[in-house]
């Protein structure tokens, strides 16, 4: 079988079945419709809580900077505990959400792939569960990168002190940190992610799906690689097009209305994140197409032994009643049955005969 090209096979499934696009965005848009409104009300109901005074009031009508933070200072103290438990309640529920959603709209858009890749294709029961647990192990592995980064921050702030401040050296010490915490998560969460492939392709639970995506990345390491690096460079490229994009509603802000400013900076981030979706899912099928082709490449077969060369034979032939060769010994021990197991008509010694005496004896 030719080897697979990746990069057109995964555009050209899109290409050529959009609905599969069109289902990784609803749940992904579900998924942050909620996040908005939820946050949204938690913001809401937590401003409800404040309280301010006419002396705040006052305050904040100054426009002083000064005054100002005054006035926040006044608003906002002791509010503390109130926004942890909103956190509590809040950062839990949007994990589980996004575990739920997140396994259910993954076996969609990887199985209507498969499906498409290999039309003889079965699917098996089970792997939705292997999914969730996928996709608990990203949650997971999301919290203890963002633990890691705050711990980073923590390192770096022992070198700077308010008495003798070294921002510099501190961000010295951050930034590596930093860029170590993000390479050791993107490489794990891709492998959570690639693994998704063998959940519903072989039916594998969740960390059998893991090992499979770990031995494939061994065997195939090159073209796996390659697939990540063009798809991940395509969208850094949408990211910094996004970037420059929505910062021309900032620009025109003072000409124009701010309810409008925000609507097309929103539209931006909507362009941008429907991008990032596509070439997600187009990823995933460029995944697919190296792993069908990996199924289905033929064996290499053994080694066969050079031309010219005898093949070894036999050390006794079949017909010389030897008996087989021991397989405990070496090569060259090899013997026949033990003499004392046949039956003798001669002695084994000239002028001896079995029960008389050695001679000088």
């Amino acid at each position: 079988m030719p080897p697979p090209t990746p990069i057109r096979d995964g555009f050209r499934a899109i290409w050529r079945q959009p609905s599969i696009f069109l289902a990784e965005l609803a749940w992904r848009w579900s998924w942050g419709g909620a996040t908005i409104l939820l946050v949204g009300l938690a913001l809401f109901e937590y401003l409800h809580t404040l309280i301010v005074t006419p002396a705040d009031l006052l305050l904040l009508r100054l426009k002083h900077p000064l005054a100002v933070s005054r006035a926040l200072n006044d608003i906002f103290h002791g509010s503390g505990p109130r926004v942890i438990r909103t956190l509590i309640v809040l950062i839990p529920a949007l994990a589980l959400l996004w575990t739920l959603l997140g396994a259910l709209g993954r076996f969609g858009t990887v199985r209507a792939l498969i499906a498409r890749a290999t039309p003889d294709w079965v699917p098996e029961p089970g792997s939705i569960p292997a999914l969730v647990g996928l996709h608990a192990l990203r949650v997971a592995l999301a919290l203890a990168g963002l633990l890691s980064f705050l711990g980073a921050a923590l390192v770096a702030s022992l070198v700077s002190s308010p008495k003798t401040p070294h921002v510099g050296l501190a961000m010295l010490l951050f930034v590596p940190l930093a860029i170590l915490v993000f390479m050791i998560w993107s490489s794990v969460n891709w492998f959570l992610s690639f693994a998704a492939v063998f959940a519903v392709r072989d039916a594998e639970d969740t960390f059998g799906s893991i090992v499979a995506a770990l031995d494939f990345s061994r065997r195939r390491g090159g073209k796996t690689s390659a697939v990540g690096f063009w798809f991940g460079a395509m969208h850094l490229v949408a990211f910094v097009i996004g970037m420059t994009v929505v910062a021309y509603p900032l620009a025109l802000a003072s000409l124009i209305p701010p309810g409008i400013t925000l609507l097309l900076m929103g539209l931006v981030v909507l362009a941008y994140f429907a991008i990032a979706d596509y070439l997600y899912v187009a990823r995933l099928a460029g995944y697919l197409a190296v792993v069908e082709w990996d199924r289905s490449s033929p064996v290499e077969p053994d080694a066969v032994a050079p031309a010219g060369m005898e093949p070894p034979t036999m050390l006794y032939p079949p017909d010389s009643g030897g008996s087989e060769i021991l397989e405990d010994e070496p090569l060259f021990s090899s013997r026949r049955r033990s003499l004392a197991d046949e039956d003798c008509d001669e002695p084994m010694m000239p002028g001896f005969s079995p029960g008389e005496p050695l001679p000088g004896r």
